[in-house]
């Protein structure tokens, strides 16, 4: 009994979202249908690469280029957050997230005395999520609104452009409150890498990333590349974070099954029908229950089309479910310091909520 409640306690998401899914089934019927395999065999796959990478050397190796460009603890974290924000755009935020935070904390393991460590960790998350929304493909709740809409591409990118702008502006006024340390030499030499696992390693995740970009069907080529990766090291299956996709699994049941509630559906059509309601609504929606499922959930019912977009958008700041990538930066963080769980959420909250009300009254006035 103490192992099993020490399994639950050790995951408080884990198990919050285990709840939720089962107290959901209460209310509407179980569909197979209501999960997204394809976010989940992609974060699978994603995550495997991710972890044959990191045995390799690869992110150590990234962490001491990374500490030999930047001449203090400030240009540290604004280089690693704007190579998050503008790699997202073609990578998508997990993909972004996934690969650089990886090679951050490796940097802050290397730097001890480092200054705004959890700060960086946080900054690094929101710039992955901003900088996704400039293309449809950057993450779920855009693509899914530039198809359920027809969207025509002009009209996206004026959007996009928009809040790309702003975040970016955000961003750089936050790097002058990380104060500037100086960053000891690192005397040790950059360590080496087999070139041909590279390349085998990296056609992977090109692989991976077709799949991803739907250029081929991920349920072919994304597979493949699992298999190719558990051939390459079978050990590597063991670093994978099984809870976190079963976390993805029961969000993505709870929300199918909320979805069916009548009384639920004629809220959404009741509220969701100005600007400033959809806008306001879909950031509340998405504290809740993240922003991909809050899309899905309200665009049926409203034609507010450009509010839906800047609030899920902004919507993926705030709480730590409030974007499906926040989990993964957060898992990630805790992997690397698991003590720390409780101050990265106080400052993940904090800074998130700063963020969140400068959107909030900046779009207000433009919406």
């Amino acid at each position: 009994m103490k192992r099993i409640f020490s399994f639950f306690m050790d995951d408080l998401l884990f198990s919050i979202s285990l709840f939720v899914a089962l107290i959901s089934c209460f209310f509407g019927k179980f569909s197979i249908e209501s999960i997204d395999f394809k976010v989940i065999v992609c974060l699978f796959g994603l995550m495997l690469l991710v972890a044959n990478i990191d045995k390799l050397g690869v992110l150590t190796y990234l962490a001491e280029k990374l500490i030999d460009v930047s001449i203090n603890t400030r240009a540290l974290i604004r280089n690693i957050t704007l190579l998050a924000f503008f790699s997202s755009m073609l990578l998508t935020n997990d993909v972004a997230i996934l690969s650089l935070m990886p090679i951050y904390l490796t940097i802050t393991k290397k730097v001890p005395d480092m200054n705004h460590k959890l700060t960086g960790a946080v900054l690094l998350i929101i710039a992955a999520n901003l900088g996704s929304s400039f293309f449809p493909f950057g993450n779920p709740q855009n693509l899914f609104l530039f198809s359920y809409y027809s969207l025509a591409a002009g009209t996206f990118f004026n959007w996009a452009f928009l809040l790309l702008l702003v975040s970016f502006v955000f961003l750089f006024l936050s790097f002058f409150w990380i104060k500037k340390s100086p960053i000891p030499n690192q005397e040790e030499p950059l360590p080496s890498i087999d070139q041909r696992n590279i390349i085998y390693l990296s056609l992977i995740g090109l692989l991976i990333l077709i799949g991803v970009f739907d250029l081929l069907p991920y349920s072919i080529v994304i597979p493949i590349a699992i298999l190719l990766l558990g051939i390459y090291d079978s050990s590597s299956l063991k670093k994978v974070d099984y809870r976190l996709l079963a976390t993805f699994i029961f969000f993505f049941i709870a929300v199918g099954n909320f979805s069916q509630l009548e009384t639920i559906s004629l809220l959404i059509k009741k509220q969701f029908t100005t600007s400033s309601a959809t806008f306001f609504g879909s950031i509340a929606v998405s504290q809740v229950i993240s922003n991909v499922p809050a899309a899905i959930l309200i665009a049926p019912f409203t034609a507010q089309t450009k509010a839906l977009f800047f609030g899920v958008n902004v919507g993926g700041l705030g709480t730590i479910i409030a974007s499906l990538a926040n989990l993964i930066g957060f898992k990630i963080y805790k992997q690397y310091y698991p003590n720390q769980s409780k101050q990265f959420l106080l400052m993940f909250s904090l800074i998130n909520l700063i963020f969140l009300i400068g959107f909030i009254v900046l779009f207000y006035f433009i919406l």
